[in-house]
């Protein structure tokens, strides 16, 4: 079992990618999908899901854009409200199964 814990999206300089809730769900999802894939994984294998908005304003939003890259159901969800680093607006952890350990992907 895999945990990708506490994913924002960030730049290759390691700095905090920006934009409104739609834009930083998905890149923080793609990022997510990134490295499921490279360890032999995929969205589909994700069972948990915990969510850190920073204001319950945004979930309409971010939910719109959540429901767009799990079209073959949901992973089970927790949604909480909390300051964030960086002053983002959204972070992302799944718990997911994955074919190999990071350490067998960096080899």
């Amino acid at each position: 079992m895999l945990y990708l814990s506490g994913r924002v999206s960030m730049t290759a300089h390691a700095e905090p990618l920006y934009g409104d809730i739609a834009t930083q769900t998905a890149n923080i999802l793609a990022s997510i999908r990134y490295t499921l894939v490279e360890l032999g994984s995929s969205l589909e294998s994700i069972f948990k899901v915990t969510v850190w908005l920073s204001d319950m304003k945004h979930f309409a939003e971010f939910n719109q854009e959540y429901a767009k890259w799990f079209q073959h159901g949901y992973p089970a969800r927790s949604v909480v409200s909390s300051k964030l680093a960086f002053d983002l607006d959204v972070e992302i952890e799944v718990q997911a199964v994955a074919q190999k350990t990071l350490a067998e992907q960096v080899s």
